[in-house]
């Protein structure tokens, strides 16, 4: 068990050295900023090196270059959500749920390129997407989900309980969901590839945290600590904390995650398993159930809480999730050591009420894409590219789709948001505690 490093993502950890990049200090002049540099960031950045080459783009990175959220999440790139989590219900709703499906299909189809492109060793495996109960009383949820499928054309197909052991190499669940077209992947490892090779036209900053926006002589300012940027139009990418920066405050709110993650398996550990099983990813039908996923190099990955935290999970809690995590691990595989968990970390997804994203012209020159609900990979990977559509005043199907969703809906008063939260998610622990 790693003690020295308690909150060093392990994704991160593995994905090897980073490059460096300079802090923003002075003032600075520029076209473009891009606040934010996980995958909505980097895609825009991308999209204006490739539409406008000779206009001047910053890239501005509160934290480490790949270290944030994009470095942090379970590793899917989630091409069907699951309609349980996109609380479908109504026709109009359905064709919302179409327009976030092409959407993330799109996003999936552009990361995949980018990685046959570049050449980066991020273990993407295209693999069925698998959303799998134990508890009877969430099978109508996958039962549900077939048939929304089937409606809209996805290829699906239920997997019963002798199906899921033999796939997964345990017998803890009972009925599943089975569907092509998503992938699996080293999170971290892909962000670093990706950020490693954007164009040279685009100046990188890490370290650089903005901490207020405003304007002057009709241009936006951003003010750091140390440098003062004068943009003529800026991006905002960093998800979870665009309301740190006064901007859509009452439309979405973070969640602190955790997830831990083992070191590889020993050889009488594959054997328990079942040799011939291949890597594999499973999401609950609730939203706070256990996501897990057997890695290509033969880990175990588990992640099975989620708190109303907008300042984090403290470091000193962290042995407490872990245990949990541990706790999730038994259930399913119980001759796994007590010792073998390696890494465990923390990190923030963005949600709205109406698990919608938000993607908007804020005000003249400033825009936004973020609030993925925990789909971010893909989905922030193609509102990366398509607000840079949309900010270039370019038309496209992809982005007809993103203008036919509805806006994230509003939150209640600061006051009573923070209270109701916690209450709404201790319930939804409560109906997925059979699943964690």
């Amino acid at each position: 068990m790693n003690s020295k490093i308690p909150d060093r993502c392990g994704w991160v950890a593995l994905a090897g050295e980073y490059e460096a990049h300079p802090q923003l200090q002075g003032n600075y002049r520029t076209d473009w900023a891009i606040i934010g540099a996980g995958f909505t960031g980097q895609a825009a950045a991308r999209r204006l090196a490739q539409l406008v080459p000779e206009q001047r783009i910053l890239l501005i990175e509160a934290k480490k270059f790949g270290q944030g959220a994009s470095g942090r999440n379970s590793g899917f790139v989630v091409a069907h959500e699951s309609p349980g989590h996109a609380k479908l219900k109504s026709h109009r709703d359905l064709h919302q749920y179409q327009a976030l499906h092409t959407l993330d299909q799109a996003g999936t189809v552009a990361l995949r390129k980018w990685v046959r492109e570049f050449d980066i060793d991020c273990q993407w495996q295209d693999i069925s997407s698998v959303h799998a109960a134990h508890d009877p009383d969430n099978f109508p949820i996958l039962d549900n989900q077939v048939r929304v499928f089937e409606q809209l054309g996805i290829p699906t197909r239920l997997l019963r309980a002798d199906e899921l052991s033999q796939r997964l190499g345990t017998s803890f669940y009972g009925r599943g969901v089975c569907c092509e077209g998503g992938a699996l992947v080293q999170p971290a490892a892909l962000i670093k590839g990706l950020l490693d090779r954007l164009p040279d036209s685009v100046e990188c900053y890490e370290y650089s945290p903005v901490r207020k926006i405003s304007r002057r002589n009709g241009k936006i300012v951003l003010e750091l600590l140390h440098a003062e940027v004068v943009a003529d139009r800026v991006i905002i990418c960093n998800n979870a904390f665009i309301p740190e920066l006064g901007v859509h405050r009452n439309r979405m709110f973070p969640l602190a995650l955790t997830a831990s993650l083992t070191r590889p398996l020993h050889p009488g550990e594959e054997r328990q398993l079942g040799q011939q099983v291949k890597p594999w990813g499973v999401l609950s039908p609730q939203p706070l159930g256990a996501t897990l996923r057997l890695t290509a190099d033969r880990r175990l990955l588990i992640r099975n809480t989620a708190e109303y935290r907008p300042s984090g999970i403290p470091i000193q809690i962290i042995g407490q999730k872990r245990h949990q995590h541990m706790l999730g691990l038994k259930k399913r595989f119980p001759w796994l050591p007590e010792d073998c968990i390696e890494h465990t970390w923390s990190g923030h997804i963005c949600i709205s009420r109406n698990a919608k994203p938000d993607f908007a012209a804020v005000s003249e020159g400033l825009y936004l894409a973020g609030c993925y609900n925990a789909s971010g990979v893909a989905r922030g990977t193609i509102l990366g590219r398509l607000v840079v559509d949309h900010a270039l005043g370019a038309a496209s199907d992809l982005l007809d789709a993103v203008h036919s969703l509805t806006q994230p809906a509003l939150l209640p008063p600061r006051l009573f948001f923070g209270i109701g939260a916690r209450v709404v998610m201790r319930w939804k622990r409560f109906k997925g505690a059979s699943e964690a």
